[in-house]
C-alpha cells in the first residue's frame, strides 16, 4: 500500500505552498500526499484563539475526517510540535513521523527574557506593524530565519509577500504570546520522548536560530528509534533552503 503523507508547515505567515513548494510535488511522485493549510494560514478559516492545543485539536479533526487509516506525518516548525504531540497521544495513528526544525523540543526559544518583556509590553503591537512585513525590514526578518544571504532570493521573498497578504498580521504574535512563559515555553514535549513508538526522522540545520540544533540532538538521543539528519548552513527552514535534500532524506525513511 502507498504511504499516506501529511505534510504541516509552520507558524506565521507560512502555509502549505510557500514551505512544501517544491517537496510535496517530489514527494507525490512516489507516496499519498496532503498538506493542509493550518486555521488562519494561507486563507483558512481561523480559530477563535491560536493556541497549540487547539491547533492540535484542528489535527485531530483533520485527520481522522481525511483517513480512517495509519498515516506518516511530516511537520516543519510549529507543524513538527502537532505531529509530535499527536504521535505520543494517537501512537496506533502513525507509522512514521519526522520532525523538521520542529518546535517542542526546546524548554525555552532564544531570547526567551527578551522576548517576554516584549509581549507583555505595549510595543507588542508593533511587532505586526505592517511596515515589517514589506522591504528591507521583511528581507532582514527572513535572513533571521534561514542559514545565509544567500538564501534570500527575490522568488521567496516574493512568496513570502504573497502568503502575507492571506494571513492575519498579529496570528503568530498571538500564538507566541501563549507560548512563552516565565519559566520556560508552554509546549515541550522532551519528558515524553522516551515513549514514542514510532520510527522517527529528525531533519535539522545547523544554523537555526529558532531552535537551535543541540536540542534536536538532545531530542535524537531521548527518542527509541530516531535517526537525525543535520543539513550543514542550513536555517530554520530546510524545506525551502534545501529541498533537494529535504526530499531525498524524506523519501528514503518514508519508503523504509
Amino acid at each position: 500500500m502507498i504511504p499516506q503523507v501529511v505534510l504541516l508547515h509552520g507558524a506565521g505567515a507560512d502555509c502549505a505552498r510557500l514551505s512544501w513548494k517544491y517537496v510535496l510535488p517530489q514527494l507525490a511522485q512516489r507516496f499519498r500526499v496532503l498538506s493542509p493549510d493550518l486555521p488562519g494560514h494561507g486563507g483558512a478559516p481561523a480559530l477563535p484563539e491560536p493556541t497549540t492545543e487547539a491547533y492540535a485539536r484542528w489535527l485531530e479533526r483533520y485527520l481522522e475526517g481525511i483517513w480512517a487509516g495509519q498515516v506518516a506525518l511530516v511537520g516543519l516548525s510549529l507543524g513538527g510540535a502537532l505531529a509530535l504531540g499527536y504521535a505520543l497521544d494517537h501512537p496506533h495513528r502513525v507509522t512514521r513521523l519526522v520532525l523538521v526544525a520542529s518546535y517542542g523540543l526546546s524548554r525555552r526559544v532564544p531570547y526567551h527574557g527578551l522576548l517576554r518583556v516584549l509581549l507583555r509590553s505595549p510595543l507588542r503591537g508593533a511587532l505586526a506593524c505592517p511596515s515589517l512585513r514589506q522591504g528591507f525590514a521583511l528581507r532582514v526578518s527572513l535572513r533571521f530565519v534561514v542559514g545565509s544571504g544567500a538564501a534570500v532570493t527575490r522568488e521567496l521573498v516574493e512568496d513570502v509577500r504573497d502568503a502575507l497578504r492571506r494571513t492575519d498580521p498579529g496570528l503568530f504574535w498571538r500564538w507566541v504570546a501563549t507560548e512563552v512563559r516565565g519559566e520556560g515555553v508552554r509546549t515541550c514535549y522532551l519528558d515524553r520522548l522516551e515513549s514514542l513508538q514510532v520510527p522517527v526522522l529528525l531533519v535539522h540545520g545547523d544554523r537555526d536560530q529558532l531552535v537551535p540544533v543541540r536540542d534536536a540532538q538532545a531530542a535524537a538521543l531521548r527518542i527509541p528509534k530516531a535517526k537525525l539528519v543535520v543539513l550543514r548552513g542550513c536555517g530554520h527552514w530546510p524545506p525551502r533552503e534545501r529541498p533537494a535534500e529535504v526530499v531525498e532524506a524524506l523519501g528514503r525513511f518514508l519508503s523504509e
